[in-house]
């Protein structure tokens, strides 16, 4: 056996470097994917539940206080005030807005109030409906009509005019609808009364998931109510 005779292994990492550029890859294509999946139809991982991924962070969510309230003042055969006694809602400040440049139904600015279609009915006019719009939710708390999807048939929602006087109404059809079909069909259809014998109270807010593409969410709800 030879003196000093020396063997050295050389260690090959190729294999350790394609593993970690097949997982690094594996990976970036998963992000990729739920990104997309995210931003076009509002699908998160199920590991995911962050609040902020699922409102719209554009709605106004500071306090509206009692002096605000108390004060608010419309045209006396406006709608002032909304409330909905099962839900715990009550005084709500009713808005009075048109469409956007989309030609959408809009919202109102706080999340704490209610919005008024101006082109839709009166209440007591007799015919017609109402149609008030109002937020599910934002960030960090629900909206003023987060729970009208649990109504059930027969609960109240009361209106309140600027002069004073209140109106009844009670739940006949509550439904939540994909928004094409809304678009198709149910904003039509929102315009008229349940029953063409009474006046109607038509409700909506949003429903489903919020689709960062479109910025709003993919469902509404849709109630509709006649006056008592």
């Amino acid at each position: 056996m030879a003196a000093g005779l020396e063997i050295h292994h050389k260690r090959d990492f190729r294999g350790i470097r394609w593993l970690f550029w097949i997982v690094f890859v594996g990976i970036l294509a998963v992000t990729i994917w739920f990104a997309y999946s995210y931003f076009t139809k509002g699908d998160l991982p199920p590991f995911v539940d962050v609040k902020a991924l699922r409102a719209d962070p554009r709605i106004d969510e500071s306090p509206v206080t009692e002096k605000q309230i108390t004060e608010y003042t419309v045209p006396k055969i406006n709608p002032r005030y909304i409330s909905i006694p099962s839900l715990g809602v009550g005084n709500t400040r009713v808005m009075s807005v048109g469409v956007t440049a989309n030609n959408q139904l809009d919202t109102p600015k706080n999340i704490s109030d209610a919005a008024w279609y101006n082109k839709s009915a009166r209440p007591g006019a007799g015919y017609g409906a109402v149609l008030i719009d109002g937020h599910n939710g934002g960030i960090t708390r629900n909206g003023v009509f987060a729970k009208i999807g649990t109504l059930q048939k027969g609960a109240e929602i009361i209106v309140e005019r600027g002069d004073g006087k209140k109106f009844t109404y009670k739940v006949v059809e509550n439904q939540s609808m994909a928004l094409d079909e809304v678009n198709k069909t149910g904003m039509k259809m929102m315009m008229q009364s349940a029953d063409e014998t009474k006046e109607g109270l038509n409700l909506i807010t949003c429903d489903g998931k919020w689709v960062p593409k479109y910025q709003q969410f993919d469902r509404r709800i849709m109630l509709r109510a006649v006056r008592v």
